[in-house]
């Protein structure tokens, strides 16, 4: 019986496909894409940010931004500069930038990065931010940022808005 079962089982399993039949043919596909086009800006800018800080005393805030922005792959990486005035408290930070390209026009990056107060001292700060392409070298940036105080003090909650032109 075993030797039965044996034989039916190799059987089946070399003969019984070729007796199916041809494979039917299929259709070409498509060629594949030769090129890849990233999407969003990458390079040098620098900007102008107004919005309100609640460091110190709190208030309206103005800034300037500088930084670079390069590809890898789908993602925007880049380092920044932010030197803010808001009631006589200075800070200025430095960090970095990841982003996704949304679409043509529109990236969302989640920041990180270091910095100092003359009213509070060292602070850490993450955020998120959104730039819109208005043309091809002109963006709209709104900008939230949460700074953690190194020393001890309040937390402190920046949302900027302004234009930032590459170069």
């Amino acid at each position: 019986m075993r030797v039965f079962a044996l034989v039916a089982a190799l059987f089946s399993s070399t003969v019984g496909p070729v007796m199916a039949g041809p494979m039917p043919v299929l259709p070409d596909l498509p060629p594949l894409p030769t090129t890849y086009v990233s999407v969003g800006t990458d390079g040098l800018y620098a900007g102008i940010l107004a919005g309100y800080s609640s460091n110190g005393p709190g208030g309206a805030a103005l800034g300037i931004v500088v930084g670079n922005t390069v590809h890898a792959s789908d993602l925007l990486i880049g380092v920044e500069g932010l030197a803010l005035v808001s009631n006589g408290d200075a800070e200025i930070e430095a960090g970095v930038r990841i982003g996704l390209p949304l679409t043509d026009a529109l990236s969302v990056f989640g920041n990180a990065g270091l910095g100092h107060s003359t009213a509070t001292g060292a602070f850490a700060s993450i955020g998120i931010s959104t730039d819109f392409l208005l043309t091809s070298d002109v963006a709209l940036r709104l900008d939230y940022r949460y700074g953690h105080d190194l020393s001890g003090d309040p937390a402190n909650h920046r949302i900027l808005g302004g234009l930032v032109r590459a170069f």
